[in-house]
């Protein structure tokens, strides 16, 4: 902690190299941090090659289960950014077990290490999805309705942490919208950019539940909400939870769908309604633009319109293999199309 500013010098992130992560630790780095990230590089290390070799950075290989891995990452750090977990709905019912130790038990875990270690901050990782439905706007005060493991899990967690809030702890908890667009670190299960993905590769896309609402936030602004409360004097975000997003981007997934045709030429739109998903809310963010002076500054169509470009121009060296085989397999799909019209019309001619 630095004694002019009362702010941590080096910053244990976990899960460090995954998609905050990858956005994170070099928005880190630009604000003057020392980073320590702890993670499994399940996928490889070439997420954070921007930062490869900077002086003020060093990668850990290891896994959050593992306290004796914890514990020596931990040490000489003041501050933790917990991102590590099994994220999203499906990768958590696909290992329930997993997902309750990585997500719930491991989150108490570190906490209790970093209190041990004498760690000052602790910013945790959490989500929207756990106000799971309703017609209200909420806000960080509003009742909780978690309706997935992955979402109960988020829930038991916050409660630990806060919990163990203390005068020399103080844990803050960000619930972040629905995340999109570009990073090192790729994910194309979440909406939108799964919505990018089809559309480039496919030319069509599958909107399911259109009258449902979201509140979605760009990765580097959840990046940047993370920096802000590492930023923050302690008494602004010590046991505080904050709801991160735009009002603006409280949006009906119909909303993502037209932003993906007017954006992506050529998308085709297909509507069908799921009754099993009963997920719908929206989410004051009022909270966040008080205390910390927050306002996101990404906004969906700019989001969108990055990740089809990255995905044509294949500019991206971490990125490049998976966008190379989506700019082919668009171009596959766009060629059946035209083929497949083609034929309709000789058909048509002929009649």
């Amino acid at each position: 902690m630095t004694a002019a500013s009362n702010r941590p010098a080096r910053v244990l992130v976990t899960g460090g190299a995954g998609y905050v992560g990858s956005s994170l630790v070099p928005l880190l780095l630009e604000r003057g941090f020392s980073v320590r990230v702890l993670d499994s590089f399940l996928f490889g290390e070439s997420s954070l090659e921007s930062v490869r070799g900077n002086s003020r950075c060093e990668l850990v290989r290891g896994d959050v289960r593992d306290v004796q891995a914890v514990a020596r990452a931990m040490q000489t750090c003041d501050a933790v950014v917990h991102l590590a977990a099994v994220v999203g709905d499906s990768a958590c019912d696909e290992n329930r077990r997993l997902a309750a130790e990585v997500n719930r038990a491991s989150t108490r875990t570190i906490a209790e290490l970093a209190r041990g270690f004498g760690v000052k901050r602790f910013v945790f990782a959490s989500s929207c999805s756990v106000y799971g439905a309703s017609d209200l706007v909420l806000d960080e005060t509003s009742a909780l309705n978690p309706l997935s493991l992955y979402a109960r899990t988020k829930v038991d967690s916050e409660a630990a942490l806060l919990a163990s809030k203390t005068r020399d702890f103080a844990p803050t908890v960000l619930r972040l919208g629905t995340l999109f667009g570009l990073s090192p670190r790729m994910r194309f299960d979440l909406v939108v950019n799964l919505f990018v993905k089809r559309a480039a590769s496919e030319g069509r896309i599958t909107v399911f539940n259109a009258e449902q609402w979201r509140p979605f936030v760009h990765v580097h602004d959840a990046a940047r909400a993370i920096v802000a409360c590492l930023r923050a004097a302690p008494g602004k975000i010590s046991g505080e939870i904050f709801n991160v997003g735009s009002s603006a981007l409280n949006l009906q997934i119909r909303d993502v769908g037209e932003a993906i045709r007017r954006t992506i030429p050529g998308t085709e739109i297909e509507r069908i309604e799921n009754n099993a998903d009963r997920r719908n809310y929206r989410v004051s963010f009022k909270k966040i633009q008080a205390a910390l002076r927050f306002e996101c500054g990404h906004m969906l169509e700019p989001g969108i319109a990055e990740m089809y470009a990255a995905i044509r121009s294949v500019a991206t060296p971490a990125l490049a293999g998976e966008f190379q085989w989506l700019a082919v397999k668009r171009s596959d799909a766009l060629a059946k199309r035209r083929s497949q019209a083609a034929a309709q019309h000789v058909l048509s001619a002929h009649a």
